[in-house]
């Protein structure tokens, strides 16, 4: 499916807001666990090779295209997708808008089914600021699992697992409300390691800030809740107070 008709596909299914919500409505929602009604297959795949993945910058915000090894990448990624997935998702940047065209379009012999495709900008990568373009290092901040570190003009965690849980407690609405039985979630390295870290209800911060996941590669989950986890939940209280 081109992704110029990512927007335009026909089907029954909606995916209404786009909204981040904040940590109080966060935690309202998720006082207690929302119970998904059936048990949901979802597919997490990391963008291919970009030219700044390629030179061993940080990305970041930037919208930056992938390269031709990425898109043998995203070419051969398809053959490890299913044939149908009811709904699948990319970010608002083209590295994971191409990554999915190509893998749908090319994978399985072009027999992959995807009824209904949206692109949300809450699954855009981190905007890491200043330190964007320069070589990727180690920040120590990340090591320790500070989830409310931000580089100068940058993004934190804590901003990005608003944006991921606001998406997830929507994607969940909508599993309940359709039936919804495959999913199919193309991302990036931040907000993929918040969102693995969610579905795995991780404790420990510094476990999911040094999740690493390869370009092209597919992760699987069965998902049938969704809670705030351990390593979310002192953020989530701290934000509560007046």
């Amino acid at each position: 499916m081109p992704i110029q008709e990512i927007q335009k596909c026909n089907g029954p299914v909606s995916f209404r807001t786009g909204k981040i919500l904040g940590w109080e409505e966060i935690s309202e929602r998720l006082q207690d666990s929302v119970w998904l009604s059936r048990n949901v297959e979802l597919h997490l795949i990391r963008h291919a090779e970009s030219e700044v993945n390629a030179d061993k910058r940080i990305t970041g915000s930037q919208d930056v295209q992938i390269t031709t090894k990425g898109q043998i990448q995203a070419i051969n990624l398809g053959n490890k997708l299913d044939e149908y997935y009811d709904m699948a998702f990319c970010s608002s940047l083209q590295r994971s808008q191409k990554t999915l065209d190509l893998a749908l379009e090319n994978g399985r012999n072009g027999r992959i089914t995807v009824e209904k495709i949206f692109k949300d900008k809450r699954l855009d990568e981190r905007s890491l600021g200043v330190l964007e373009g320069q070589k990727v290092q180690w920040i120590p901040a990340y090591a320790v699992g500070d989830m409310n570190y931000a580089p100068e003009n940058g993004e934190s965690y804590d901003e990005v697992a608003r944006r991921i849980l606001s998406f997830l407690l929507e994607l969940a609405d909508c599993v309940r409300d359709n039936d919804i039985g495959k999913l199919l979630i193309c991302g990036h390295m931040g907000p993929m390691r918040i969102m693995v870290g969610i579905l795995e209800e991780q404790e420990d911060p510094v476990t999911v800030l040094r999740f690493g996941f390869p370009n092209a590669d597919i992760l699987k989950f069965t998902w049938n809740r969704l809670k705030i986890p351990g390593f979310l939940k002192n953020i989530a209280s701290e934000r509560e107070l007046p």
